[in-house]
């Protein structure tokens, strides 16, 4: 399976993010992607002041861009996420479809990146309300789990994923220039190790909001490929015996001891 890591520069015009995202998803199908993902919030810069402003229903006009570039390119999305507004609030929420157009399901982020570092304040539930719903797995053109950003930060909801089998958890995020720096590789990879499946991350090109690096590790840990701060595609081959490889030789998943916790 070939995936595609989509890191777009996101600005404040939704309708340039739009068509920019189209144009890079047809161009990752063109280098032989099967699946492709976007990142955080791709049709709008991350700015909580914005979010309210480009909010849309569910099927409004980025689930029908994501849906009919699906269907013209054959190839399955994972559609970063967008602001999404439902019953009079905004929810941080991915639509995910297969290759030809269909929805899938979307994902609501759960966690919600409220923090207060000494040099770094920011608190996403002033704009954004958390999501009720547990990470969305779907089984084509492998099997995929599908969480949001602040999300990697909490083993616990990664290993809901690793017990109903996936190969690949994709995260679509945008951590900041503070946090990125420190922590982004390292969660990635941690993550990777501990569901010994491949963990992907997809993030906006390097901005004032946005800290880049989408990065591809395996289920041994190791990081497949780094976009680095620009804006680019990269397409890289997903081996399904790397998973099996991981989990037989070390088998986590038989060996746990559930007697005790």
């Amino acid at each position: 399976m070939r995936l595609a890591l989509c890191q777009l520069d996101v600005v404040e015009k939704k309708a340039i993010n739009l068509l920019r995202a189209e144009q890079m998803l047809k161009d990752a199908a063109a280098y032989g992607a099967d699946m492709a993902i976007l990142p955080e919030m791709f049709s709008i810069k991350y700015n909580p002041k914005l979010f309210f402003i480009a909010s849309e229903p569910l099927i409004g006009e980025t689930y029908g861009m994501l849906s009919q570039t699906a269907k013209e390119t054959n190839m399955a999305i994972i559609g970063g996420s967008m602001p999404e507004f439902h019953l009079g609030k905004v929810y941080n929420t991915s639509l995910v479809f297969d290759k030809f157009g269909e929805f899938i399901g979307r994902y609501r982020k759960a966690h919600l990146f409220d923090v207060d570092l000494p040099d770094f304040r920011f608190k996403e539930s002033d704009a954004i309300s958390a999501g009720d719903n547990l990470p969305l797995i779907f089984d084509e053109p492998i099997r995929t789990g599908v969480a949001i950003c602040f999300d990697i930060r909490f083993p616990e909801w990664s290993r809901i994923m690793f017990e109903q089998a996936v190969d690949l958890i994709a995260l679509p995020a945008a951590f900041s220039n503070t946090t990125g720096p420190k922590h982004w590789e390292l969660l990635l990879r941690a993550r990777a190790v501990d569901n010994q499946c491949f963990v992907c991350g997809v993030s906006p090109a390097n901005s004032s909001s946005a800290y880049g690096h989408s990065m591809l590790c395996s289920p041994d840990g190791e990081v497949v490929v780094d976009l680095g701060k620009s804006e680019g595609i990269k397409v890289v081959n997903i081996d399904l015996n790397e998973v099996k490889a991981a989990r037989s030789s070390i088998p986590v998943s038989k060996l746990r001891r559930t007697d005790l916790y």
